[in-house]
């Protein structure tokens, strides 16, 4: 599968300002290659890329003060089918892999020690592994409601267990940290989203179960058609699409996600 994305913004800024763009879908080998890519920034301005400590692809540049506009395009390869699990089940604490330790910590947005005895009562008697995972995803798409304007850049998933409202990225923490409660490791993803309505950005997130990182969504109660990486990280401290040192607003915004069709 070919997907297709175009990504485009008008931002505005008083001063001149450093700063941080995540807007790049990642090259993961075996998950999803790039085959073309293209940023434009206008004002032409120098950028600086590199990866992050979580290895995702970011710029740094100097954004010019006034009216900036931020052009992305690219092209993605994804698997056509996912391989199929052998053995789905939780990852032993004690021999999980070091870098994987940190996504057992409650972090800013998922407080996963608030939140241990509500996973455990929803969650404990759930089979260990993608099972419960997924039912995690479940219970989240039933009980909390998908509603833009109820949520800000300060919600956490503590709060979003409370208020039962939120969006995409609430959704997320919340899932992480329901995870993290149950010592299963897990990272928020942000991306772009095939069929997503509207189309925007997107976050979802992976649980680290049979010695790999899987994909899952809560705001939906079947797969995504495709869904692509820009950075992980976690929690969305980490995976912003842009961070200003400086102020900044975005006037507009712009995603469009398509497949390519195949040339018989």
């Amino acid at each position: 599968m070919k997907i297709k994305i175009h990504f485009e913004c008008e931002l505005q800024l008083a001063a001149a300002a450093p700063t941080i763009l995540q807007l790049e879908a990642a090259d993961i080998p075996g998950a999803q290659n790039i085959e073309s890519s293209s940023l434009k920034i206008e004002p032409d301005v120098q950028t600086e890329e590199f990866l992050d400590i979580y290895k995702n692809p970011c710029r740094r540049l100097l954004m010019p003060a006034g009216d900036v506009r931020i052009e992305y395009n690219s092209v993605v390869e994804l698997p056509d089918k996912r391989g199929a699990f052998i053995e789905p089940t939780e990852p032993d604490i004690l021999h999980l892999p070091t870098d994987m330790l940190t996504y057992t910590l409650p972090s800013r947005y998922c407080q996963s020690d608030k939140l241990v005895k509500m996973a455990n009562d929803t969650f404990g008697s759930i089979t260990p592994g993608f099972a419960r995972v997924q039912e995690i995803c479940n219970w989240i798409n039933e009980n909390i409601t998908y509603q833009y304007g109820t949520s800000n850049s300060g919600t956490s998933a503590y709060e979003t267990a409370a208020e039962r409202v939120g969006v995409c990225r609430d959704f997320a923490h919340l899932a992480i940290t329901f995870c993290r409660a149950m010592n299963i490791p897990a990272r928020y993803v942000s991306g772009y989203c095939l069929g997503l309505q509207p189309p925007d950005l997107h976050a979802f997130f992976h649980a680290y179960i049979d010695g790999r990182w899987v994909v899952f969504d809560a705001t939906e109660r079947q797969p995504r058609p495709a869904l692509i990486q820009i950075a992980a990280g976690r929690d969305a401290a980490d995976c912003a699409w842009s961070t200003f040192y400086g102020n900044g607003s975005t006037r507009s915004m712009q995603v469009d996600v398509t497949e390519i069709e195949e040339e018989e």
